[in-house]
């Protein structure tokens, strides 16, 4: 036996499908197409349904013979609720008219709500471009931090003083590039035919993508000073994550070149730059390397 579907369901099929979102794209221009074919349809169906159980009757001229031109002006006045009393319905026609009764008012109370809802949109969309722009401006942010850090260790090399414990440690500031690219790769799979997601602009895609590109250029210098101090870095948990980024930095350029968000030169430049810089770090950390620790590490700091 058949089963009747329950209106929940029913309501969440309507959601799964766009049917909410279909109506927040609606125009006035279609709401009033809308409109006016619902006046038209039910004026048709006045006029070719008519018959001696149901009908029309108009009072002035005590006549039940109604044209198109008149079924149709009939149906106007239902539709808006204005109900003159000079056609009056009979029969089945009388729960036709309360049909078009409601569906004429939901129509005006949809055009009241959209209305009354442009202002609160417009508020909404400013309030959302400046919390998209600030989570972008926090994501570049959030790389140059990463790349002062690495900094900071590069000139602790460099000044011979870093601690066996600093080095030990890289793989933290590596697992925090991993969070960011994460979070940059949920920004940019945001798909364009989502209509309440914003997509980022290409001015700020290739601002974020520079400033990766930047930041595995920074991991490549430490690494490769890391290498010719013969400092002992490659730890299972820090190759582990370095391979993950690239992979995850790999992902985020694949989905850019699919988005087709960028010029095609500006494209092509970046992917030249990412691929040179990708290579090295990858020729890094398959290269062998001396296990002696230089002498003018601090040991102190050993733990």
């Amino acid at each position: 036996m058949k089963k009747f579907i329950s209106l929940n369901q029913l309501f969440s099929q309507l959601r799964n499908r766009g049917f909410n979102t279909w109506l927040d794209r609606l125009t006035f221009f279609r709401i009033l197409l809308i409109w006016a074919s619902i006046i038209i349809i039910f004026g048709i169906v006045y006029y070719f349904f008519s018959g001696s159980q149901s009908y029309l009757f108009y009072q002035i001229k005590n006549n039940s013979s109604i044209g198109l031109k008149d079924s149709i002006y009939f149906s106007f006045i239902t539709a808006t609720s204005t109900g003159y009393g000079d056609i009056l319905p009979f029969g089945h026609f009388k729960v036709l008219a309360i049909v078009e009764v409601v569906s004429g008012l939901l129509l005006l109370a949809f055009v009241t709500s959209k209305l009354i809802s442009i202002k609160q949109d417009i508020i909404l969309s400013e309030i959302y471009d400046i919390s998209f722009n600030e989570k972008i401006n926090r994501l570049r942010s959030s790389l140059l931090v990463f790349r002062q850090n690495l900094n900071r260790i590069i000139n602790k090399i460099e000044e011979h003083s870093i601690k066996k414990r600093e080095i030990n440690d890289i793989y933290v500031y590596i697992s925090s590039l991993e969070d960011i690219l994460n979070e940059i790769l949920s920004l940019i799979s945001t798909s364009k035919k989502n209509y309440f997601k914003k997509v980022i602009d290409p001015i700020n895609t290739e601002l974020l993508f520079n400033s990766i590109i930047h930041s595995f250029e920074k991991l490549n210098e430490l690494m490769h000073l890391l290498d010719e101090n013969k400092l002992d870095w490659k730890r299972e948990v820090t190759l582990d994550l370095i391979n993950r980024c690239i992979s995850l930095n790999n992902t985020l350029f694949d989905k850019l070149n699919v988005s087709k968000n960028l010029a095609e030169k500006t494209a092509i430049d970046l992917n030249a730059h990412k691929n040179k810089v990708i290579e090295m770090i990858k020729n890094r950390l398959i290269a062998p390397q001396d296990q002696n620790v230089t002498p003018n590490i601090d040991q102190k700091g050993s733990g």
